[in-house]
């Protein structure tokens, strides 16, 4: 199944949607608002992102914005109940790959959802290029072993030059299975 993410400020859509887009092949994920979008991206990967224009604390369009600064490509599909030319075209050139009107039919979506999946090479079922947490712990993990072998297995030292506590240090040896 597809993982997707749906931002919307509309609690009864979201769990529409829920329920409804699984039989369709897609485990959804949902946040309110951009904000806790960008936080679901960086625990979770995703396939996929569905966001509403207008929420609160940051809107769609925002978040669009702050993906790309990031460096996040992820197939996006834009959804609003106030389409207007503008902000269609903006939402475009900066990574959407569709915009849809409210209301839609889970049908209208699923199609949308697969027509940019298909434009931006998202392939569902293909392991993912971009998994921002393994390549973080990847990285974490080879510090910690530098800094072992540099302080020549004294961990109050590896930890010191790591700059963390003695602490820290044992918990992630003990994550890494060091």
């Amino acid at each position: 199944m597809a993982e997707m993410l749906i931002v919307d400020d509309e609690a009864r859509l979201l769990r529409v949607l829920r329920l409804g887009l699984p039989e369709h092949g897609f485990n959804v994920l949902t946040a309110s608002n951009g904000q806790e979008a960008l936080k679901v991206l960086f625990d979770k990967p995703v396939d996929v992102l569905v966001t509403d224009v207008r929420m609160p604390v940051m809107d769609g369009v925002e978040l669009i914005y702050e993906m790309e600064r990031l460096g996040i490509k992820l197939p996006i599909v834009v959804t609003t109940a106030y389409a207007d030319i503008e902000t269609a075209v903006k939402t475009l050139k900066h990574g959407a790959c569709d915009y849809i009107r409210k209301p839609f039919s889970i049908e209208e979506l699923v199609q949308s959802v697969r027509n940019a999946m298909k434009k931006t090479g998202a392939v569902t079922g293909l392991p993912r290029e971009f998994d921002l947490q393994s390549q973080i712990d990847s990285t974490e993990k080879e510090a910690i072993q530098k800094a072992l072998q540099a302080a020549h297995g004294v961990k109050v030292e590896a930890a010191r030059l790591l700059r963390i506590s003695e602490r820290n240090l044992w918990y992630k040896l003990k994550k890494y299975g060091l």
